[in-house]
């Protein structure tokens, strides 16, 4: 009797512990989740940003390139009247003219005559992708270099048709900008850049002063430039057994541009007299190393 008693206890405890999975699994499935769109995250939570949360968010500057032009023609700096609205007695009153804040310019609101932007002031990326002829560049960039020339923002802008420096060059010089090209279809149309600049320049200061330390100087920024060119973003620690060579390149070179700082022209103190020079000596003798040996004795020779 007391077998019988176990074995239907047995399935009892059985059969609980099946209806209760049943249960849990009829209560907790995917089917008991609600099929809408949005709301419930099964389908993401992203969402179109309301108007409000637009007005929080973004800057609302009045977009008057006219009156920030005229600004940087006078030398002053170009600023932005904020109007307030009160809700109750319906007055608008100005605040005091405040710097315009830096950031990207991410959409407009109003008419042609009376155009708001949006301006996000964070460190953000902004990508903008549209077809031929949307109007990425008139509508999008242009506004963006206006607002960066008048926010006093440093920029670079890639330009393959060469229309963001024939429309907006002048008017960024206008804004006090130092605008700067870089051709590479047709490079001597570029700027330049004297990577001897720091070196001449306090050379002729010791020249002028006799000074030890402008040519202290003038040695400091030759070695700076050999190093960036023999290391070339390499390791030296990684040279090894070659440390040698690297460290005989790298003095070659410096005693060179410092010999075409101390004694070349004025128009020819540059990198590629530097290399022509290096150029030469690696040139091979014409004459036999036994005869030109010879040669260079007899010179000494006669020199003493």
């Amino acid at each position: 009797m007391s077998g019988i008693t176990t074995l239907i206890f047995v399935a009892v405890v059985m059969f609980c512990i099946l209806s209760g999975v049943t249960l849990l699994a009829h209560i907790y499935n995917l089917n008991s989740i609600k099929s809408k769109t949005v709301g419930d995250g099964q389908h993401g939570t992203a969402r179109w940003a309301t108007k409000s949360e637009i007005r929080k968010i973004y800057n609302h500057i009045p977009f008057t390139p006219e009156k920030w032009r005229q600004q940087a023609a006078k030398g002053e700096t170009p600023t932005v009247s904020r109007i307030i609205k009160h809700r109750f007695f319906k007055k608008k009153n100005e605040e005091p003219d405040e710097a315009l804040p830096q950031g990207i310019v991410v959409g407009c609101t109003g008419g042609k005559h009376h155009t708001t932007a949006m301006v996000d002031t964070g460190d953000v990326h902004a990508l903008m992708i549209g077809a031929a002829g949307v109007g990425k560049t008139a509508f999008w960039l242009y506004p963006c270099i206006e607002y960066a020339c008048a926010s006093g923002m440093s920029f670079l802008s890639t330009d393959t048709k060469s229309d963001v420096m024939r429309n907006y060059g002048n008017i960024a010089k206008g804004y006090g900008y130092n605008v700067s090209v870089i051709d590479l279809r047709n490079p001597t149309r570029s700027n330049g850049n004297n990577l001897l600049h720091l070196v001449n320049k306090y050379m002729d200061l010791y020249q002028q002063e006799n000074k030890l330390i402008y040519k202290a100087k003038a040695e400091k920024y030759a070695k700076i430039i050999s190093k960036t060119i023999i290391l070339s973003g390499m390791d030296a620690a990684s040279f090894g057994q070659n440390a040698y060579f690297y460290d005989a390149a790298e003095g070659l070179l410096t005693a060179t541009i410092l010999l075409v700082a101390e004694f070349c022209e004025p128009q020819k103190r540059h990198i590629v007299s530097v290399f022509k020079i290096i150029q030469e000596l690696l040139a091979p003798l014409k004459q036999k190393r036994k005869e030109s040996v010879s040669a260079a004795y007899g010179a000494f020779t006669e020199r003493s």
